[in-house]
C-alpha cells in the first residue's frame, strides 16, 4: 500500500480519547512506512490498530510520555499485537519495557529520529518527544496550561525549570502537542505558550508559578489507583493483590492504637496544617505526595496504618507505596479523622 501523503513529509495522525481527552499520536515516515506510537489508550487499542493497519505502519516503537493517572496505557498489548518495542523515560523506572531514554536520547524510525527531553516535574518520569518541528509534551505543557503537581513525585519547582529551560528553549515555531486537551484545541507553538499560558508563560517568576500550582486545589483522577500500577506494568495483568487494601474503619484503627507497638505506625499523610489542628497521638506526619521520599523510614516498620481526612489521599498513598515495594500497609479509605473526633477518641494538637 501507498501512503496518499508526500514521500518527504512525516506523517502526523492526532487521535483522541472522548472520556479522558488523552490526544494519542501515530508518526510515519512515508517512505519506509515505519512508525511509532505515542501515549496510546487501552480503550481505543481497535482503532489504533485499525489505522495502523490501514495505513501499512510498521510499528517500531510505541512511546509513553509519563506513568499516566488518568487511564490505562495500551502499549503492552500494542507490543503483542505489532512486535513494537515499548519505550518510558529511565526516570519512571517501568520494568516490562523495551527500552529506556534519558534526556536527548534518540529514536531512530524512517528517516526521522525522535529526540528525548527530560522534562519532569507532573511526574519524577515525565518525558516529551521532539522531531521535524513538533513537540508531544504529554502533561508537561498543555494548551494554555500545564500538567499538575501534587501526585506522583510531582514538583511545581521541577516543572517551572522543565519548562522554561526546555520547551521554552526550542523555536518558537515549535508545535506543541499536548498529552490532554479539555477544551477542543488540538495543537499550539512554542510562541504561543510563552504569551498566553497563563500558568507558566507571560514571563511569570518560580515564585509566581509555585503559588498558583500549591493553591489549583484540583480533585484527585477518578482511576489513579487503577491507572498507575496499571501502567507500571505497561497496561498488562500485574499482581492486582499487591495493591488491593483492606477495608478498615477508625474504630478498628482505635482498637489497634490502644495497644500499638515499636513496629507499627500510624501515618497520617494529610497536610502540616491539618496535622496541627488535631490528630491521632503518636502518629507521624508525612503529607499527601511525601510518602516516595520516605519509603526506606517506613520500611522499618512491619505495619503502617494510613489515614487522611476522607480516604481519597490515603488510598492513593497506599498505591503509591505499594508501587515501591511496601506490603505491610493497612489503608482506612472510606473514613478519617472527622470521624475519629466524633467517636470522641483522643486528639493531640
Amino acid at each position: 500500500m501507498t501512503i496518499p501523503f508526500s514521500s518527504q513529509s512525516l506523517l502526523m495522525r492526532q487521535l483522541f480519547d472522548r472520556e479522558t481527552c488523552t490526544y494519542t499520536y501515530l508518526l510515519v515516515d512515508p517512505q519506509s512506512h515505519e512508525g511509532v506510537l505515542i501515549d496510546p489508550v487501552k480503550e481505543q487499542f481497535d482503532r489504533d490498530i485499525r489505522a495502523i493497519e490501514e495505513l501499512g505502519v510498521e510499528l517500531l516503537f510505541v512511546m509513553d510520555t509519563h506513568v499516566h493517572a488518568d487511564h490505562t496505557t495500551s502499549a503492552g498489548i500494542i507490543r503483542q499485537k505489532t512486535g513494537a518495542k515499548i519505550v518510558f523515560g529511565a526516570a519512571a523506572e517501568v520494568q516490562a519495557i523495551d527500552r529506556s531514554v534519558a534526556d536527548q536520547d534518540e529514536i531512530q524510525f524512517g528517516r526521522f529520529s525522535i529526540r528525548a527531553i527530560a522534562t519532569p516535574g507532573h511526574t519524577n518520569g515525565c518525558v516529551s518527544y521532539y522531531t521535524d518541528g513538533m513537540v508531544f509534551t504529554g502533561d508537561t505543557l498543555l494548551i494554555r496550561g500545564c500538567g499538575r503537581t501534587d501526585f506522583q513525585e510531582g514538583s511545581a519547582e521541577t516543572l517551572f525549570e522543565s519548562v522554561n529551560n526546555k520547551l521554552f528553549a526550542l523555536a518558537d515555531e515549535t508545535r506543541v502537542y499536548p498529552g490532554h486537551d479539555y477544551n477542543g484545541r488540538s495543537w499550539s507553538t512554542i510562541a504561543e505558550e510563552k504569551q498566553w499560558n497563563p500558568r507558566i508563560g507571560q514571563e511569570k517568576s518560580k515564585e509566581d508559578f509555585v503559588r498558583i500550582m500549591n493553591n489549583l486545589n484540583l480533585d484527585m483522577p477518578k482511576k489513579i489507583n487503577e491507572a498507575v500500577p496499571e501502567n507500571m506494568a505497561c497496561g498488562l495483568d500485574y499482581d492486582a493483590k499487591r495493591f488491593t487494601h483492606q477495608d478498615f474503619s477508625m474504630h478498628e484503627l482505635y482498637e489497634k492504637w490502644k495497644k500499638l507497638g515499636d513496629r507499627e505506625l500510624i501515618l497520617d499523610n494529610r497536610t502540616p496544617e491539618e496535622f496541627a489542628e488535631g490528630h491521632i497521638p503518636g502518629s507521624l506526619n508525612i503529607p499527601f505526595g511525601k510518602e516516595g521520599e520516605n519509603v526506606e523510614t517506613l520500611k522499618q516498620y512491619e505495619r503502617v496504618y494510613i489515614y487522611c481526612r476522607s480516604g481519597r489521599r490515603a488510598q492513593t498513598a497506599f498505591t503509591n507505596l505499594s508501587i515501591e515495594g511496601l506490603e505491610h500497609l493497612v489503608c482506612i479509605s472510606h473514613t478519617g479523622m472527622p470521624d475519629w473526633i466524633n467517636a470522641g477518641f483522643p486528639v493531640e494538637k
